[in-house]
């Protein structure tokens, strides 16, 4: 007679020790943007790990005009190794919800990844080592289902799309029109890999420049080693032209989103290299952003929410 095996999370909840891993990813809300979780929840993912978000507030609260901080826990691995790649994965999950959902996150840490890996088992650390059981289970939340769809999709953390969705959601916490426009257009450049051309005679050229540098001896060896590399770029496109391609790549049926893209992305270099303002920086974010998050949908293979009667 077979015994029937008993769910994962009932063997983290009754033997921590066989599972004592956890990963911590700290989010921050917008002014008056919530979850729609009062205190501490237990989301039921598909995946069987088990995920807790714990506010950092308490409920008397909820209707104050600040950011509002939440931790985010996946638990229940073996090593630590298994759970930082799954804190990576919950990194994306709750980026993914929160640029799906059209609302502002800024992930909330001071390590080298946005995850901080703990043993649950231990006193000292993070101060996270309840388990799930005192939690309540939430299964009807949007948030659950958009995070579900990283968590259930056989999807691997890229580091640069995960640095890219990071400046992106957390562009519109800025206080003023331009922070929020560079932070939008910049979001781009972790996702933009600038490719070498494929040109034998200008190869030629730039290492006949280069060689004709280093005979010179007027030229100060630090002026020298700076021109090198700035000559050496000449082999491959810029990193404007890199983005333009990929929103190409990506928009092959529209030529629109390649000429807003690029008018962005000059409009972003005269703020940061001139101090210059626009007067249409509001309705250009919202241009850029909306190619943005198609952009993602389409890397991650996921449907963008659509907000009822929209």
């Amino acid at each position: 007679m077979s015994t029937k095996k008993p769910e994962p999370r009932q063997i983290i909840d009754e033997s921590p020790k066989r599972h004592p891993y956890g990963a911590k990813v700290g989010i921050i809300l917008d002014v008056g943007d919530e979850l729609g979780f009062n205190g501490e929840a237990c989301l039921l993912v598909d995946d069987k790990s088990i995920v807790r978000i714990s506010p950092l507030q308490d409920e008397s609260q909820l209707g104050r005009q600040q950011p509002q901080k939440l931790d985010v826990y996946v638990e229940g691995f073996a090593t630590a190794a298994e759970a930082e790649q799954k804190g990576l994965k919950l990194s994306l999950a709750l980026l993914w919800e929160a640029v799906s959902r059209k609302h502002p996150l800024r992930l909330d840490y001071h390590t080298p990844r946005p995850c901080m890996v703990y043993d649950r088992t231990q006193e000292s650390g993070s101060g996270c080592m309840a388990t799930a059981s005192a939690t309540v289970v939430m299964n009807s939340s949007k948030m659950v289902e958009l995070v579900n769809q990283i968590f259930s999709a056989n999807i691997d953390v890229d580091e640069k799309l995960l640095v890219s969705m990071e400046l992106f959601a957390s562009a519109r916490l800025e206080t003023t029109e331009r922070a929020r426009f560079v932070g939008l257009v910049s979001s781009l450049e972790p996702l933009a890999q600038s490719e070498a051309y494929e040109n034998a005679e200008l190869k030629e050229l730039v290492d006949s420049f280069v060689a004709q540098l280093d005979k010179t001896t007027s030229i100060p060896d630090e002026i020298k080693s700076s021109l090198n590399g700035r000559i050496n770029g000449l082999k491959k496109e810029s990193i404007s032209q890199a983005i333009r391609r990929l929103v190409k790549e990506h928009f092959p049926e529209n030529p629109d989103a390649v000429s807003t893209v690029k008018e962005a992305y000059d409009i972003r270099s005269k703020i940061l290299h001139q101090g210059a303002f626009d007067a249409d920086l509001a309705q250009k974010s919202n241009e850029i952003e909306d190619i943005i998050r198609q952009i993602y949908s389409r890397i991650l293979k996921l449907e963008l929410y659509v907000w009822p009667n929209q």
